[in-house]
């Protein structure tokens, strides 16, 4: 790429540029790193999110058909 020693504006004009703004690269760098966790992190509070709203409304139907057996028992028992 280019030295950071021998950077000239004349013959190394691209060069400087990218040199100059290296800092502002690594900036967005760590914010893009630092925002990958979070984005993660998200996804997972999501799909946890969904797991558990699905597992509650299992949890009702077993409810709902032992109640009914229970009562189909009964019936018979009585």
């Amino acid at each position: 790429m280019c030295e950071t020693t021998r950077v000239t504006r004349s013959s190394n004009s691209f060069c400087y540029v990218l040199h100059k703004q290296q800092p502002e690269y690594e900036m967005m760098l760590q914010r893009g790193l630092t925002a990958l966790p979070l984005a993660k992190i998200r996804e997972r509070a999501f799909e946890g999110a969904f797991f558990g709203v699905t597992l509650i409304a299992m949890a009702g139907w077993i409810y709902f058909i032992m109640l009914l057996l229970v009562k189909l028992v009964l019936w018979f028992l009585g």
